[in-house]
């Protein structure tokens, strides 16, 4: 009986030793490897997205004002807002399962602002903007964006050649959800660019050819 006891005794030692020892060396919150790291990124980068998602939405009224009305522009538009939206979503239940708490920011003029800085000949009104602006502040602003993503994931990826910073499910999300949606846009509308800007060039058809470019756009987006 005594030594039962004492093994007792001795295994609750241990216990409350391991305890003590968890206590002073274990975070107990959802928050592991490197999130912590980058959490200001991805708060930046949420910001960005919910931002994204209004002016695209304003993008698209543009194109839906009776004296526009380009169905197929204001579709593309919308359709990269509500992706911007459910991005934005993503980002904030990913960031909270991860341990992060979530504070969207004030972006002090935004992508907007950065598509401004430097341009000449005035800055970008979205509610001015024709197709072949609009389609050229669509591309301008994934490209911004793509940038900030691939900045994320250089911090927490072995390209950044440091162990403590290396976190493999950040960059599994990142490529998941983000990067990859964020190369195939850029590449359909760069085509686009590329397909109106020879349309408006013939000054006899320009008028013809703008109408059944928004007609093709209604129809694959």
């Amino acid at each position: 009986m005594k030594f039962i006891l004492g093994t007792v005794a001795l295994l609750a030692g241990l216990c409350m030793v391991r305890a003590d020892n968890n206590n002073s060396t274990v975070n107990f919150t959802a928050q592991f490897s490197s999130i912590a790291h980058i959490g200001n990124d991805l708060q930046t980068f949420t910001s960005q997205q919910l931002e994204k998602s209004f002016d695209f939405l304003l993008l698209a009224f543009n194109f839906d004002q009776y004296m526009i009305d380009r169905p197929g522009f204001e579709k593309l538009y919308r359709k990269i807002s509500d992706k911007a939206w459910e991005d934005t979503e993503k980002l904030i239940k990913y960031q909270s399962k991860r341990g992060l708490t979530v504070e969207l920011k004030d972006l002090k003029g935004g992508v907007i602002g950065q598509l401004n800085d430097g341009k000449v000949g005035g800055s970008i009104s979205l509610l001015d903007s024709d197709e072949i602006s609009s389609l050229k502040v669509a591309l301008g602003y994934e490209k911004i964006l793509a940038e900030e993503s691939h900045h994320i994931h250089k911090k927490i990826s072995h390209a950044h050649d440091n162990k403590a910073t290396y976190d493999p499910d950040v960059a599994h999300f990142l490529d998941e959800e983000i990067i990859e949606y964020q190369s195939g846009t850029i590449r359909k509308l760069t085509g686009y660019i590329y397909n109106l800007d020879s349309i408006i060039k013939e000054d006899k058809t320009k008028d013809l050819g703008i109408h059944m470019f928004d007609e093709y756009l209604d129809k694959v987006e």
